[in-house]
């Protein structure tokens, strides 16, 4: 009766003991101790991921019985074997195989995979990834490691880093999210050593939930993204360029009618000539109208704003990145917006491109935007390389460690802020004065990292002793005379070395900040006002000093390209008179009379053309000059104002 009392005693307390554990499937091979099984240590698991993560991001929704685990995450399974009898547990440090045997979007959709599907999702035997399964990997792959017979992966002892991959053949890859939460997945994991020569004689078998959520946007899905803006953004300009061909056209129509042009006439005319002949004859004409059009697309304000509206919205969006908060449930929305605001970075440039050709990298701004565009780019097309898989096992190791290298250029998004820069003058200013001063302040910059150097040698061997903390090597002392240099926390310095036995510091300290702070770095700080200054009368005497032979000169410039326009129109237009002719003549239809006063008509009226075209240019270039007249009055009262 003690007995059968005892038993049951130890019992409860270890049912008690086995709380602190996921409930899971347990089973005990032939072999096994009576009463021991293998049990998945979630608290254990939990404490190691935060440790050795720094952080642990529990879910926006957790359940009970299922622990939570953040995707970006290393995730460090730990596993015990209990004894239920006794009410122990030690840790299991055999090998075993880790297989995901289930899954599903939400708790009640989880199901069990098929053999069929284990093996395609956790088997490196028919893989063609290296060394990695359709759904996680070592988080640092070694050289080698051991496989069972079907290809399964044997972990052991500290090799347990698991990352998640969830490729798009897997069933957790591509995942949507259900709200504005990031998408979570339910995995069903199978922990046993039935398959590896660990523990021959006893078999254990566990099978636990894991709940994963904060999973990323697939890069294909993001490449669908951009894909669909870029062909939104691209109908727009389509319907944009049409809406303005046609009211060029209508007005060019309403000129002609208020002429005196007679449309009937006009349109016998076209219909005796050949359709392909009017096409080929307005080819040219069609593509410089187009060329004209993009080119006001690239000069409008319109645009700019457009591309700061973008540049604005990109920037709160890395911002966002920054809380961690956000980014463990709104990354997979952030990252589909940052896909499609790269549309408009790529059409931007496109655009330069093709209106200004070269002179587009004569830009300073223009250069920086390419390579922030580049190194954009470069990331995208990056993850979209590593996403497709597909390769032999030496190509992906080589892919692998180029990824790992080139992974640091995701940094060269925070450089997109700098692309607001463009759009302010007054920054622009700031900017270009700053990098110009430093050819006149390279001196001082090196007569001071001089000084520094000789006064840490000083420091350095006279108060090593004292205050060890801050002398006790060159590094350590450079690193003080920069903190003495912005006056942090120099009277603890000072302190330290009094309380030691070298009150004498004192002098030492207040030549170095006499020397550095108050005469070198002021003289720094001198010539940048001093270059700021220059560059604001270099400006104003700039515009006082614009005569009217610059202006003259624009006038002509300007007058030169409008007449050269002319020509090209009047040339495009008489060749279409001449085919039209010709081909009147060519049907015997008409008599030579008025086949000449046809001809000389047609003559007159391109000459009327010819010299309205240059009135409009001359009136358009008259406007120029009267707005550019006033505009520089304007400037030259606000710069009164100001001064």
């Amino acid at each position: 009766m003690k007995a059968t009392l005892l038993v049951l005693l130890l019992s409860a307390v270890a049912v008690m003991l086995s709380c602190d554990h996921q409930h899971s499937e347990r089973e005990a091979g032939p072999g096994c101790p009576l009463g021991k099984r293998l049990a998945f240590d979630v608290n254990t698991t939990i404490e190691e991921s935060k440790r050795l993560n720094n952080e642990y991001f529990d879910c926006p929704n957790p359940e009970p019985g299922a622990p939570c685990f953040y995707y970006s995450h290393v995730f460090y399974p730990f596993f015990v074997i209990e004894d239920t009898v006794v009410g122990e547990s030690d840790r299991f440090h055999d090998s075993y195989t880790f297989k995901v045997v289930g899954g599903g979007r939400t708790r009640e959709s989880v199901r069990n995979y098929s053999q069929e599907e284990i093996l395609k999702f956790n088997s490196l035997r028919d893989s063609e990834s290296y060394q990695q399964t359709l759904v996680w990997t070592f988080d640092d792959v070694p050289d080698s490691f051991p496989l069972t017979k079907e290809g399964f992966i044997v972990m052991r002892g500290a090799s347990n880093r698991v990352r998640w991959l969830c490729q798009r053949n897997s069933p957790c890859g591509d995942l949507t999210p259900v709200n504005h939460l990031d998408p979570d997945f339910y995995f069903v994991v199978e922990v046993s050593n039935m398959e590896t020569a660990g523990s021959p004689f006893c078999e254990y078998t566990v099978r636990f939930e894991l709940h994963v959520h904060g999973f990323p946007l697939d890069p294909v899905r993001a490449l669908f993204f951009h894909q669909m803006t870029m062909t939104v953004v691209q109908t727009i300009l389509i319907c944009y360029i049409g809406h303005t061909c046609w009211r060029l056209k209508r007005k060019t129509v309403y000129t002609k009618t208020r002429d005196g042009l007679d449309e009937q006439e006009g349109h016998e005319q076209f219909n005796a000539g050949d359709v392909g002949v009017n096409v080929g004859c307005t080819l040219r004409s069609c593509c410089l109208h187009l060329y004209h059009i993009i080119f006001g697309i690239v000069q409008n304000p319109v645009l700019d704003h457009v591309i700061l509206l973008v540049v604005l919205l990109d920037t709160s969006t890395l911002m966002a990145h920054t809380f961690q908060s956000v980014t463990v449930t709104t990354s997979w929305c952030l990252s589909a917006v940052n896909s499609c605001l790269l549309v408009f970075y790529v059409l931007e440039a496109l655009l330069k491109i093709l209106i200004q050709g070269r002179t587009y990298f004569r830009n300073p701004w223009n250069d920086l935007d390419f390579f922030i565009l580049l190194m954009t780019l470069l990331d995208f097309v990056l993850s979209l390389v590593q996403s497709g898989g597909g390769f032999s096992s030496r190509q992906a190791s080589t892919l692998f460690r180029v990824f790992k290298t080139l992974k640091g250029a995701r940094v060269f998004r925070a450089l997109r802020l700098l692309k607001a820069i463009r759009f302010f003058k007054g920054l622009q200013d700031i900017l270009l004065t700053c990098l110009q001063s430093f050819r006149s302040m390279s001196s001082i910059l090196v007569l001071m990292f001089l000084f520094l150097f000789i006064f840490a040698v000083v420091f350095r061997e006279m108060f090593n002793e004292s205050d060890p903390e801050h002398f006790g090597s060159i590094f350590r002392t450079v690193f003080t005379l920069f903190q003495i240099l912005t006056l942090d926390d120099w009277s603890l310095i000072y302190m330290t070395s009094r309380d030691n036995g070298a009150p004498h510091i004192i002098y030492f300290m207040s030549l170095y900040i006499l020397v550095e702070l108050f005469t070198l770095l002021n003289l720094f700080i001198a010539v940048l006002v001093d270059n700021f200054q220059l560059s604001i009368r270099r400006k104003r005497h700039h515009k006082s000093q614009k005569s009217p032979d610059v202006k003259e000169g624009e006038a002509q410039s300007t007058k030169k390209a409008g007449e050269d326009l002319d020509v090209s129109l009047a040339e495009i237009e008489e060749e279409f008179y001449k085919e039209a002719l010709r081909h009147a003549s060519s049907d015997g239809k008409h008599s030579k009379r008025k086949i000449e006063l046809t001809k000389r008509y047609l003559q007159l009226l391109a000459a009327m053309d010819q010299h309205a075209q240059k009135y409009r240019s001359q009136a358009c270039l008259l406007d120029k000059l009267v707005e550019t007249f006033f505009m520089d009055q304007d400037e030259e009262t606000r710069s009164d104002a100001v001064e």
